[in-house]
């Protein structure tokens, strides 16, 4: 990663830090912000900027500043964070209704892509696989995303197939009023076959996949936690009394920091990341 490409990395996460903490603190602390939604997604929406504005953001903060030191740990996590911030604001773009916070959710959303695009791009020309001893758990790891995926998919179609046989909305987009779910599109379209993939590269040891198997598993890790905030959110503000699904979230997030521990200590102790452009 060349210092031009770092500095460009650099401007862009800190317009985009700038831009997401203002929108999670609206969310959090502004109530009008989703004075349209229904009380559900509001207080989803409530519980996700929290973990935004008093997780992600420090989160980013301290990667990109141990990044420009030449941290590899650091490196292979700040990937993972960007990409929960452009999965998390294509949603909140799309899947939100219209507000006072709708031109920063666009910007959050096109820094963030930025970001991903330049890093990915920068990193993907650096010998990353010979960052790491041998040893690394790319089966388990590959195994697990695999298993993901297909959970995901099969609870994402138990809601869409049967609506369009019966040629209905599926209730999970009829009760929030919107076109349609925009987490299904995502995920359907492209972080479950991105799973897949990243489980492909794993199984064949291929360069790529020691940069998207971590920031996978960071993602998994931040976007579990964001949804078990909803979840008790929900249950804060009296709408839901059934708290299971955070239990479910808070595992998956626990085995994923496994994994993740267990492929980043497998890191070569000396040199820096730049040893290998």
């Amino acid at each position: 990663m060349s210092t031009n490409q770092l500095r460009t990395i650099t401007l862009l996460t800190l317009i985009m830090l700038v831009f997401l903490s203002v929108a999670s603190f609206f969310g959090a602390f502004v109530d009008i912000t989703y004075a349209r939604e229904a009380a559900s997604m509001a207080a989803q929406g409530m519980g996700q900027d929290i973990v935004d504005l008093f997780l992600v953001v420090p989160a980013v903060i301290i990667s990109l500043f141990l990044m420009r030191k030449d941290k590899r740990v650091a490196t292979l996590i700040f990937g993972g964070l960007v990409f929960y911030v452009l999965y998390s604001f294509i949603i909140y773009s799309m899947g939100v209704h219209f507000n006072l916070m709708f031109l920063v959710y666009c910007f959050t959303l096109g820094t963030a892509s930025y970001v991903f695009i330049s890093y990915f791009y920068a990193l993907s020309r650096v010998d990353v696989k010979g960052w790491f001893e041998e040893g690394t758990p790319n089966q388990g790891i590959a195994i697990f995303f695999i298993i993901v995926a297909a959970l995901f998919y099969l609870l994402w179609l138990r809601d869409v197939l049967p609506a369009l046989v019966e040629n209905k909305v599926p209730k999970s987009v009829s009760d929030y009023g919107l076109p349609v779910n925009p987490v299904h599109v995502i995920d359907i379209s492209f972080a479950l076959p991105g799973l897949i993939i990243t489980a492909v590269l794993l199984f064949r040891k291929h360069n790529l996949a020691y940069i998207l198997a971590p920031a996978g598993l960071v993602f998994m890790i931040v976007l579990t936690i964001a949804l078990a905030a909803m979840v008790i959110m929900t249950r804060i503000r009296g709408i839901s009394e059934d708290a299971s699904l955070a239990y479910i979230f808070i595992i998956l997030s626990v085995i994923s920091v496994i994994f993740l521990l267990g492929f980043l200590k497998r890191i070569k102790p000396s040199g820096n990341y730049s040893d290998n452009n």
